[in-house]
């Protein structure tokens, strides 16, 4: 016989003596008085738990009472214009930001023969200037769109005012499209 045959029958020579001994009254008793234990055990262990838990948690509230948050300084409303025009580059970077759009038409296969470009302040006291550039351009829409995404995303002081797409007519393939980027500066370097 194999091993766990042997221990399965010592087990029922002794569950069957137990039972002749104390009976079916008796052998629940038992299983109670285990069931007990066992739940005791796990009563004791889920208190020790829940006081960790609640140790960690008074830890963790007097670490925050003691963190200390820095008054909001409210700046004066002149700084604070100030500051929002100094995050914009100087109005002097204007023609190499016209070279960047130059670079991004040749690198979308466009052909720009010409554009109106206007230099006008936002705003009275002469702090920030937005620049016009107009382009009217010939080709596919995809090449358009390569194209203008290129120039937001190579100069973030821009922004796309108007996209006007016709087709001239219903058998060509060439949109008359244009493109108005308005990009935004400081009027003065600092």
């Amino acid at each position: 016989m194999s091993e766990l045959n042997i221990a399965l029958n010592a087990g029922r020579r002794i569950a069957h003596r137990v039972h002749v001994r104390l009976g079916a009254n008796g052998l629940l008793g038992i299983v109670m008085v285990l069931a007990a234990i066992v739940g005791l055990g796990y009563a004791i262990h889920t208190q020790r738990e829940a006081t960790d838990l609640q140790a960690q948690a008074e830890t963790a509230r007097s670490q925050a009472a003691r963190v200390t948050t820095p008054p909001v300084v409210v700046l004066p409303a002149n700084e604070r214009l100030a500051r929002f025009q100094n995050w914009f580059p100087s109005v002097d970077t204007s023609t190499t930001d016209l070279r960047t759009i130059f670079k991004a038409a040749q690198a979308s296969h466009l052909t720009l023969t010409r554009g109106e470009y206007a230099l006008t302040s936002i705003d009275g006291s002469g702090g920030l200037q937005k620049f016009d550039v107009i382009l009217p351009v010939k080709e596919h829409y995809g090449s358009v769109k390569s194209f203008v995404a290129d120039v937001l995303n190579q100069l973030p002081h821009a922004s796309l005012a108007e996209l006007r797409v016709e087709r001239p007519a219903a058998a060509t393939d060439e949109l008359d499209t244009r493109v108005h980027f308005t990009l935004y500066y400081r009027a003065h370097t600092t």
